[in-house]
Formats: structure tokens, sequence, C-alpha cells
């Protein structure tokens, strides 16, 4: 296997109408989960860590797990950090020796974000790192389930500034997504969508795929998306696994047959959301 910087990952499949499903992780067991059906589904895959994520589990601990799991395995695997909030965040998944990085400055006023994610493009491009950018506020709370302030959806102008000013490889772009569980049916503008794609050139990103109905997710990877983010979907999948399982034993104690229950749940999770990606088979 080979960690590869995630733009090789997404020219390709933006080239070729697909895209590639990025899973957020925290542990052995989801590391082993995702490089084994993506093994089995011979689908390239992104390995991703919000920065809390990053700090719980370690970057170097995270990446070296990643080479250590796939040793045997002929994949293309990206590892990325997810919503770096700050310079730190990224310096310090760069130094664990991620292949990625996600500058979000997309709270900030745009000269602001414009500013913080060029110095970021600087040294992680000397690394050889990819960088995201985003643009719009993706939906209205983060990841981890705050509340967002002055939640506002991406326009093409200010995408095109983004994009053009910074040097950034791809760009998340909030249409209607969102992070989480959805209350109400999820519905893309894709409108919106095809006004920024008029405007920018690089492969976009959608966050929140977790419960986007698979016709408009692959609408919009038709579009221009060439990367699509889960995370709830997946950790909702790994937690009921253990629940059934303790329900039926609650006096187990052995953890890796409890933590094994959530790793097999949380396999039709991945699988489905390759599924969704049409990038099963292009290896």
């Amino acid at each position: 296997m080979i960690l590869y910087p995630m733009k090789d990952l997404l020219v390709k499949a933006y080239k070729n109408n697909y895209a590639v499903p990025a899973f957020n992780v925290c542990n052995l067991e989801n590391i082993q989960s995702v490089l084994k059906v993506a093994n089995e589904k011979r689908s390239p895959v992104i390995i991703q860590a919000h920065f809390l994520e990053v700090y719980y589990a370690g970057a170097k601990t995270l990446v070296d797990m990643v080479r250590d799991v796939g040793a045997d395995m002929d994949l293309e695997v990206a590892v990325h950090l997810d919503h770096g909030e700050s310079i730190e965040n990224v310096m310090r998944s760069i130094q664990g020796g991620f292949t990625s990085v996600m500058y979000d400055g997309s709270p900030l006023p745009l000269e602001e974000n414009i500013a913080n994610t060029r110095k970021v493009v600087e040294f992680a491009h000397a690394a050889g790192v990819t960088v995201e950018g985003e643009i719009g506020t993706i939906g209205q709370t983060t990841e981890m389930g705050e509340k967002i302030e002055n939640a506002y959806l991406a326009d093409a102008g200010s995408a095109e500034r983004l994009a053009n000013e910074t040097g950034i490889d791809c760009l998340a772009v909030a249409i209607g997504n969102a992070h989480g569980f959805y209350r109400e049916s999820p519905q893309l503008d894709f409108n919106r969508l095809e006004e920024i794609t008029e405007k920018v050139s690089i492969p976009l990103v959608l966050h929140g795929g977790t419960g986007i109905p698979g016709d408009q997710i692959q609408q919009a990877v038709k579009m221009g998306i060439a990367k699509i983010n889960f995370s709830t979907a997946l950790r909702s999948a790994f937690i009921n696994g253990i629940k059934s399982h303790l329900a039926e034993k609650p006096d187990d104690l052995g953890l890796m047959d409890i933590m094994a229950t959530g790793s097999r749940a949380m396999e039709g999770a991945l699988a489905n959301s390759i599924e969704l990606c049409m990038s099963g088979n292009r290896l």
C-alpha cells in the first residue's frame, strides 16, 4: 500500500466522474474496517481525522497504524486532517506524516480566510502535502456538534477568490449539506453548485455525506464533487453494534470481541458509502 497526496486521488476521480470516499477514524478498529472494505471493493480511500481525533490518537500513531494495517494491501490511500482550525493543527498533522490537510477558515471573514489558507498552502506544498479549503459553513453545527455562529452557504464569487488566491488543491463547499443526522430530508442546491463549478476548476468536496439521498450524491459527483466525507453513519453503526452485543452479553469482558462487533457493523456503512461514491473497482 502507498500513501498518496490526496490531490493525486482526487484529480483522477474528478476526471473520471466518481468521488473518493473520506472516512473519519480515531482508533485501530476504525482503520482496520476502512481498509478491509476498501480492499474488498477495490476503492481508493481517504482516511481522515478531525483535529480533536488527531489529538486523541496522535498524528504519527494514526499514520503508523494505517501503514501497518494496510502493509500487504494493494490500495491507494491518503491520510487527511479534517477541519483543522489553526496553523498548529495543520503543522501537527504534517509532522506526523499526514499526506493532506484541511484548513477550515470558513467562520472567518473572507479576506482572513484567504490570508490564513495561503500560509497553509505555502508550507504544506513545500512538504508535498495536499490542501483543502472551505467556503461557506457546513450546516448549523460543527462535526462535533458545536453551534456555528453566522452560518452561511457558499457563493461562487467567494469560492473563486479562495481557490485562485490561495492555490488550494480542492475546495469544500456549503450547498445545503450539513454535519450529523439531517432532521429533514436534505436538498442540495445544484444551481449554486453549478455556479461554483463555472468559476472554480479544482475538485470540489462535499461534507456531511450521511443521509444525503443517493441520487443527489451522484448528481453532485457528475457536477464536480470528487471527495465525499462520511463520519456520522460510521460512528452510529459502530456504536449500535457494540450496544447490541452488550445487550445480549452484558457481562462480557472480552474487549476485542466487543470492539469487533462494532467493526463488523461499521463495514456495511462503509460499503454503502463506496457504492454511493461510485468508487468501487477503480484500482
